[in-house]
């Protein structure tokens, strides 16, 4: 049976960040509201932006996995060259995921808050895709329906409801990152830097996938878990600082730009 502390954990991984995302979302449409409609479809831009990024991703992922296995299973200096490979195309799937939301959200007016709004979907469907299967499937072992590989139920019996606190923690913090690298996307696709708009989401998000891999490849997980979420906490602040910038004077502090 899956314990309390563990659903509880599920939930919370979540709920928590779907109610940072509120918040924030409810700050932008506060301060937009007057000048345009639209923002709970940016929201939903989001959420499936990260959704089929991730399952077109997941699913090429297999593929390699089963034509690639030594390539895959490299050690040494190889190990570190197939990482930063896996982090290049993960953050490469993230920026079009990104940028389509961004895309749709400014085809019949352009809006840097709506832009910034794909963020905050796109950090729910994180959330969602990561932990929704997980809880729905604890939630049929405890009913005793559960039909899936042993593999998977044994996965999820042996995650702590620790693991699942913490997992909390990083997905509120993934949400804000996300919203900060949506913000500098839209700025720079309002302002038709295309190629500053791709890059923001590769650099970033391609620096956290590379050093969660080899931080956890070669230290333990008691010592890479902690430097991970420090890195990930100093992202979110940098994320946070650039929001609340923008949201009291309508600057970004790398640029401005001119709501239309």
């Amino acid at each position: 049976m899956v314990t309390a502390g563990q659903m509880t954990g599920m939930v919370m991984a979540i709920v928590l960040p779907i109610l940072v995302g509120a918040v924030f979302y409810y700050l932008f449409w506060k301060r937009s509201s007057k000048m345009e409609t639209g923002m709970m479809g940016a929201i939903g831009y989001g959420v499936m932006g990260y959704i089929w990024e991730e399952l077109i991703y997941s699913f090429l992922g297999l593929l390699a996995l089963t034509k690639m296995t030594n390539v895959l299973n490299a050690t040494g200096g190889n190990a570190v060259f197939v990482a930063a490979v896996e982090a290049l195309l993960s953050a490469v799937f993230v920026s079009v995921g990104l940028y389509w939301g961004i895309y749709l959200t400014n085809t019949k007016q352009r809006s840097l808050y709506r832009s910034a709004t794909i963020g905050i979907g796109f950090g729910i469907g994180y959330s969602l895709l990561t932990y929704g299967f997980q809880l729905y499937y604890a939630i049929k072992i405890n009913s005793g329906t559960f039909s899936g590989a042993n593999g998977a139920k044994k996965t999820i019996l042996a995650t702590s409801a620790t693991s699942l606190y913490l997992a909390t923690y990083r997905n509120v913090l993934m949400l804000l990152i996300f919203l900060g690298i949506a913000l500098l996307m839209g700025k720079y696709y309002l302002e038709k830097r295309h190629l500053y708009a791709w890059l923001t989401p590769v650099i970033v998000y391609m620096f956290i996938r590379f050093t969660d891999v080899i931080l956890n490849t070669y230290l333990t997980n008691a010592i890479a878990k902690p430097i991970v979420l420090t890195i990930l906490t100093i992202l979110a602040a940098g994320s946070v600082w650039l929001v609340i910038g923008f949201l009291r004077t309508g600057e970004l502090s790398v640029g401005k730009i001119e709501h239309q």
